[in-house]
């Protein structure tokens, strides 16, 4: 297949093969997508694939790395907040959602899914200036990320809708403030 031009409103390679990783997922077990099989659903040879990824893992954490919302501080601090605003996702979060519970669910991998809470876990530190040096605002913050972890996959397959902002609001408002007063406490003994 031919490169598509610039100005082509054709997707280039590279994305029509994330893409296609996500599809596969949708379908099958992680274990069971390969370089063969996403080349050749995304219209591409495995030379091409091997142009832009070195392995299906470098794929599947490009692919985890584009699907984590670039607003992910701005989620978990909707999601953390202690004034109980009401957590609606917009139409990108909520396909970056959906594709973070088919990393999570039962076709992902726990290679990737570690991954995800690691980055979920260091934003919430980062944003919220908690000290992940510290044994229990570390096992606090994994709790937390665990548990977001084990919504998302459950939720595989079914669609992130009002119910389900409403289920995550649920679980914010019950957990998500005795966390984060928790872990601020820490930071204020050290201060």
């Amino acid at each position: 297949m031919a490169r598509p031009r610039k100005d082509s409103e054709e997707k280039g390679a590279e994305t029509r093969m994330i893409e296609t990783f996500w599809d596969q997922l949708s379908r099958m077990p992680y274990r069971e997508v390969t370089a063969a099989s996403v080349a050749r659903q995304a219209g591409c040879n495995r030379a091409t694939f091997y142009y832009y990824f070195d392995s299906i893992e470098d794929l599947a954490e490009q692919a985890v790395d584009a699907a984590v919302p670039t607003g992910i501080a701005d989620l978990a601090e909707q999601f953390l907040s202690e004034g109980g605003a009401p957590f609606r996702l917009d139409e990108n979060q909520r396909h970056a959602v959906e594709r973070i519970c088919l990393l999570t669910g039962p076709n992902g991998s726990a290679r990737l899914t570690e991954r995800f809470k690691r980055t979920l876990t260091e934003t919430w530190a980062s944003r919220f200036g908690l000290d992940l040096a510290q044994e229990d605002v570390r096992a606090v913050a994994s709790f937390m990320a665990s548990g977001i972890v084990g919504v998302l996959g459950g939720q595989e397959g079914l669609p992130c809708d009002e119910r389900f902002d409403a289920r995550l609001q649920t679980i914010s408002e019950v957990f998500s403030a005795p966390a984060m007063a928790f872990a601020r406490s820490f930071e204020a003994k050290r201060s």
